[in-house]
């Protein structure tokens, strides 16, 4: 096993493999939102002792983004959105209430999406 000073907000085991079982059940929590909406589903982790990662995504989709050029004279459809995607590990048991939070802090009509995947293992390279 490999030890380390890295902090997360539960306890857990390394391995030096990928093989055999995860000491701890996790969830892998990837919200896709708007970006002017980063802030608040951050701060929301944040204040449960969670930290996340943050990344930049394009998708196409059904909602259209609109683009003004010039001094607003003429407006074109993106053929793209763009989103950001805001993932974290948590334990299995209390994906329930982080989710929760998440749309607590989101309110209503977000848009938002929450992907939730099963975390084999963690290996520290």
């Amino acid at each position: 096993m490999v030890k380390d000073k890295s902090t997360l907000p539960f306890e857990v085991t390394y391995s030096e493999s990928t093989e055999g079982k995860a000491k701890t059940p996790m969830k892998r929590l990837a919200v896709v939102l708007k970006p002017e909406k980063v802030d608040a589903i951050t701060s929301a982790l944040r204040a449960l002792g969670l930290e996340s990662t943050i990344y930049d995504v394009k998708g196409a989709g059904k909602e259209k983004q609109r683009e003004t050029s010039g001094r607003g004279t003429s407006t074109f459809d993106l053929a793209y959105t763009t989103r950001k995607v805001v993932a974290t590990v948590v334990k299995s048991d209390t994906v329930d209430d982080i989710v929760g939070k998440m749309k607590e802090a989101l309110g209503e009509e977000s848009g938002a999406v929450v992907m939730i995947s099963t975390v084999d293992d963690l290996v520290r390279l």
